[in-house]
């Protein structure tokens, strides 16, 4: 733990370089959170999704928004009954769309562009790397 500029505490995780140096200080793809921002935005009470555990299921609702549509009754009452069924069905829609966003917002590392993500991945292949050719060195090596 170490002191932030405004006298908080952070976790400050070392990392490996790409050059096989470890850093301690933070890099522009791992912003600095501090306690305070962690309960206060949530970061520290909720995990973080992955792309599996995201619920968008919206197709089934799209099928009856269409159905609903296309049917045409004759009486008046009928349609009233299914214009408000239609709206409703409408609704959850809109509904399961504002989830997904949602969803979408939590997923870690959607806040990058894409030239930040193929900076990032292309760190993370280096690393991978330098920690495999370690593991073979340190394997080879007899004690």
């Amino acid at each position: 733990m170490e002191l932030s500029p405004n006298n908080q505490n952070e976790d400050r995780k070392p990392i490996l370089t790409a050059d096989g140096l470890v850093q301690t200080s933070n890099s522009p793809f791992e912003p600095t959170i501090s306690q305070e921002t962690q309960t206060s935005n949530g970061i520290g009470t909720q995990c973080q999704l992955t792309v599996d555990q995201l619920d968008i299921e919206i197709l089934p609702i799209i099928y009856d928004v269409v159905r609903c549509v296309e049917k045409d009754p004759l009486e008046n009452a009928v349609k009233l009954r299914e214009s408000q069924d239609c709206n409703h069905k409408i609704f959850e829609l809109q509904k399961r769309f504002e989830s997904a966003r949602e969803q979408i917002r939590q997923l870690p590392g959607i806040d990058y562009n894409k030239d930040e993500q193929l900076q990032r991945l292309e760190l993370l292949r280096n690393q991978l790397k330098l920690k495999q050719q370690l593991i073979r060195k340190y394997k080879d090596t007899e004690f």
